[in-house]
């Protein structure tokens, strides 16, 4: 639009003004409106072509500096007395040359805009049209175009790297938000930026479930965000700021009471946003107490290993006594020290199972065969009744498990339902179903199941309703599914109509093949 701007002004302000009003010599009048005019009938043609997609950039601005060399040369000549004021247009679009284009090209354009500026000058001067200072003064103008278009080039190329530096810049720094703030969402801990005036300007998830009851929108997170406001008040910088401050925000809906620890991030200047970040105490206490049971169960699987030797000996002891006992009371006592040194045997093996089991193994188990020879191997071993137990396989799928882990998972279960079943045929039913989309491996029997009271405490080690139990077969029993990738459970009898009391496993997902 520039380029327009310019030659209507030549074409209508110029011939005006010195032309035919000012008479002045040498000026060719209608040489000059015509070439204006072409002038703008070209520039209006350059800027229908200028919209994008009609040509190339390169090959449009090729175009454009040629005809605004050309039609500017015929003006110099025709100009007279002009030609100084109307070589100053020539920087217009040799500047603009040198910013779109590379500094060859554009010196390129700049020497032959020279060149066309001193023989116009020349000939003229040869003619007598023109003296000695039109002469030195073009040699000048050509000068100081050249060195405007190296100046504007470098100039335009700086800026232009530093603009894609900047983007550069501008680009990872949108990245690593994005990442930061994917990372922070993320966090088990809360974070909630407080303003000054003490309004949330960013919450992630994990604080609108402390502060919000399950929170999905800043609004819902009311209530704890004002208990929040109202404990920074009240706290002093310096406490706020090291160890923190305490609060309970209070449940309901099925949500817990949460204990909480505010903490502000140091760096925020009063007056400024506050980072706040916020620690759910229950969470660290499960914690510590889950660091605790796993140094006390390397500390227990150390013990069972040392009283292990001389267990041997009192049992073995025991036994070369019994063979020469004859009163009955006393060898009534040394059974029963042979039935208690079995017992602790026991527990010895279920404590070292748990603290040597290896990483799981997986693979696709056939479930029919495996489940039928594991069984058939307790029954030989225990000799209990094989009608006892019923095995049903009515699901095709296989079982995605360690087959070692699998066997003890099995026989803990199977032993345990034994126990508590009837002595009738099919007491113990041991099923590869499917729940759902889901196949599970369910272990029920006819006893009466689990107390109400005793459920929850189920699967914690040691935990035991048998006189001669040990309580780490379940516990057991969740290790060895946890570390394949599965999930136990128990279902009480009577969860639905004929249902029995069971212990339902449920593997992995097979794993997908390509």
């Amino acid at each position: 639009m520039a380029r327009v701007v310019v030659a209507a002004l030549l074409l209508a302000y110029v011939p005006a003004l010195y032309g035919m009003r000012a008479g002045l010599t040498g000026f060719d009048g209608p040489r000059f409106m015509l070439m204006a005019g072409a002038y703008l009938a070209v520039s209006v043609l350059f800027v229908v072509l200028s919209r994008p997609g009609r040509l190339p950039l390169q090959r449009l601005v090729d175009w454009q500096l040629a005809a605004d060399v050309l039609a500017l040369t015929v003006l110099l000549d025709a100009g007279g007395p002009l030609r100084a004021g109307l070589a100053m247009l020539l920087l217009l679009p040799n500047a603009g040359a040198a910013i779109l284009l590379d500094a060859r090209r554009a010196l390129f354009f700049a020497s032959v805009s020279t060149l066309a500026l001193l023989v116009v000058t020349g000939w003229h001067w040869t003619r007598g049209d023109a003296d000695d200072a039109s002469m030195a003064q073009a040699g000048m103008m050509g000068a100081a175009l050249m060195a405007s278009v190296l100046l504007v080039n470098w100039l335009a190329t700086r800026l232009d790297s530093q603009e894609r530096l900047a983007a550069q810049r501008g680009e990872d720094l949108r990245n690593q938000l994005a990442v930061t703030q994917a990372v922070i969402s993320e966090l088990p801990d809360g974070v909630v930026v407080l303003s000054s005036t003490g309004g949330v300007r960013a919450i992630n998830r994990s604080a609108r479930e402390m502060l919000g009851r399950q929170a999905t929108t800043q609004d819902d997170a009311a209530t704890g965000i004002s208990l929040l406001r109202q404990a920074m008040t009240t706290a002093s910088s310096d406490v706020l700021g090291a160890e923190g401050i305490e609060l309970t925000v209070p449940g309901g809906a099925g949500v817990p009471v949460r204990r909480l620890r505010a903490r502000r991030l140091p760096g925020s200047d009063p007056g400024t946003d506050a980072v706040i970040v916020l620690e759910d105490l229950g969470r660290l206490e499960q914690r510590a107490q889950e660091l605790k049971l796993a140094s006390m169960g390397r500390m227990s699987a150390s013990i069972a290993h040392e009283i292990r030797n001389p267990l041997a000996a009192i049992r073995h002891a025991n036994g070369l006594l019994a063979e020469e006992i004859e009163e009955p009371r006393t060898r009534r006592l040394a059974a029963i020290v042979e039935d208690n040194c079995l017992r602790l045997d026991r527990i010895i093996e279920d404590v070292l199972s748990i603290s040597r089991r290896g990483a799981a193994e997986p693979e696709r188990i056939d479930a029919s065969r495996f489940l039928h020879e594991t069984l058939a191997e307790l029954i030989a071993q225990s000799g209990v009744d094989a009608e006892r137990i019923l095995c049903r396989i009515k699901c095709v799928e296989p079982i995605w498990f360690d087959a070692g882990h699998l066997r003890q998972v099995l026989l803990n279960l199977v032993g345990n339902a034994l126990r508590h079943a009837s002595p009738q045929a099919g007491s113990v039913r041991v099923y590869w179903i499917l729940r759902g989309d889901r196949p599970v491996l369910e272990v029920s029997d006819t006893g009466p199941g689990v107390a109400p009271e005793s459920r929850a405490h189920l699967f914690e080690p040691f935990f035991t309703t048998q006189a001669k139990g040990t309580g780490l077969g379940l516990h057991l029993a969740r290790e060895l599914c946890s570390a394949n990738g599965a999930t136990i459970s128990y279902r009480p009898p009577g969860e639905t109509p004929g249902a029995l009391s069971a212990f339902i496993v449920e593997p992995a997902a097979l794993p997908t093949t390509t």
